[in-house]
């Protein structure tokens, strides 16, 4: 085995969270920061595929200040990234919840969500009519086979929500990452950790070398309980890659102007794509969250008819006048979903290696807070500018499972 020159910081794995956290760690010291991924790209897995729908309402305040802070860096994007012509804008166009829920609970929530200093507004039917011509503001739960739309409703609007493009956001993070003296390196599989003694000394590779580092964190989503095992880590928490399935379809321009929309009636989310005119249209049901995958570089990313159908159904009911002709597509990929549905980050039992992984479908939104909370941890400082105040214990890998009532993506 050949040895190459040492770095402070590896970061393994080329996604959202991987990119974020190198680009804090360079944004705020001077440590050799070196990020390995085994495609031949950035976004190759989860993040490549993601909805990154952006939003901050959550359960647990932990969670809804994560989402607050890295919307905060989507939404001031150039400024974060510090590129002249980022790729990437923010489409902020809001996220409305369309839950079923009774004027009380929308009402304690947007008290709630201010408090955390999450803009938040309470809307009745009228409002969102007026807002939204194209939206059927039914309250009530949507079943196909027997269903009235009630009249009147209650909603919560998240004004700073929107979403992203995904691809073109890590690409910018790569760039800029570079251009803080981060070096990247693709097509490079890391399969094992050195080890020095009871901690980290660094990582091997595929091709037999390695690479010195007394500091590794391990970002691979659907790959990490893998690479757990293989390397003989009990992180004490099952990291299932779970195959998530999205459609695609036409939106006319004359439909008018949409948010982006949670329905909880219809079990459906969904957003404009493509510079608006096609819809995006994904699940937020737990029952859609249960099929694991056995291998994560070879399983079917194709879009299931019965998986298909009945969300396109809740979508009309959303959408009355949207027109029930056009080329549907859409994909699988992968979220790596823990028995919490919330992420495991931090420090393990083998000394110098970290893990930011199973973000059980939130981690897009989440991932320039994320990065500041591990780049803080190493540095040991607080991180200012663009820094996360959620507390990286809360996401300990020695925590007791969080209780939520929800255990999909909603959270």
């Amino acid at each position: 085995m050949t040895t190459s020159e040492g770095y402070d910081v590896i970061v393994v794995g080329a996604g959202i969270i991987g990119l974020n956290i190198a680009f804090q760690l360079a944004r705020n010291s001077d440590l050799r920061v070196l990020v390995l991924e085994k495609g031949p790209n950035v976004a190759q897995g989860s993040t490549g595929a993601s909805s990154a729908v952006m939003r901050a309402r959550y359960t647990h305040p932990e969670m809804a200040v994560a989402a607050r802070d890295g919307l905060h860096a989507y939404r001031n994007w150039a400024e974060y990234t510090g590129l002249e012509r980022p790729l990437a804008t923010y489409e902020g166009i809001g996220t409305l919840w369309m839950m079923g829920e009774d004027e009380a609970t929308v009402a304690a929530d947007v008290q709630r969500l201010d408090a955390l200093g999450i803009a938040a507004e309470h809307l009745d039917a009228e409002t969102v009519t007026r807002r939204w011509p194209a939206l059927n503001p039914c309250g009530a739960r949507f079943d196909p086979a027997d269903h009235t739309c009630t009249t009147g409703g209650n909603f919560l609007f998240e004004p700073e929500g929107g979403y992203f493009d995904p691809v073109s956001a890590a690409q910018d993070l790569c760039q800029a990452a570079r251009q803080r003296g981060v070096e990247v390196r693709f097509g490079v599989e890391v399969t094992g950790l050195l080890r020095e003694g009871s901690r980290v000394g660094g990582v091997e590779i595929g091709d037999g070398g390695t690479m010195g580092s007394g500091l590794v964190v391990l970002c691979t989503g659907p790959w990490s309980q893998a690479w757990l095992r293989a390397n003989r880590i009990d992180l004490g928490w099952e990291l299932r890659p779970t195959r998530i399935q999205v459609l695609t379809r036409s939106l006319p321009a004359d439909l008018g102007p949409l948010p982006v929309v949670g329905d909880g009636c219809g079990g459906i989310y969904f957003r404009p794509e493509a510079g608006g005119s096609r819809l995006l249209v994904g699940s937020i049901l737990e029952e859609d969250e249960k099929e694991v995958v056995a291998d994560p570089d070879s399983f079917d990313t194709r879009l299931d008819p019965e998986f298909r159908d009945p969300k396109l159904w809740a979508l009309h009911h959303r959408l009355p006048g949207l027109e029930m002709r056009g080329r549907v597509t859409g994909l699988a990929s992968m979220y790596t979903i823990t028995s919490d549905v919330h992420p495991v980050i931090g420090a393990t039992s083998t000394e110098g290696l970290m893990v930011a992984t199973g973000f059980s479908g939130h981690g897009f939104k989440e991932g320039p807070a994320v990065g500041a909370m591990v780049a803080a941890e190493l540095l040991g400082r607080h991180i200012e500018e663009f820094g996360c105040e959620a507390p990286i214990e809360f996401f300990s890998p020695r925590r007791r499972p969080l209780h939520t009532d929800d255990h999909s993506v909603l959270a």
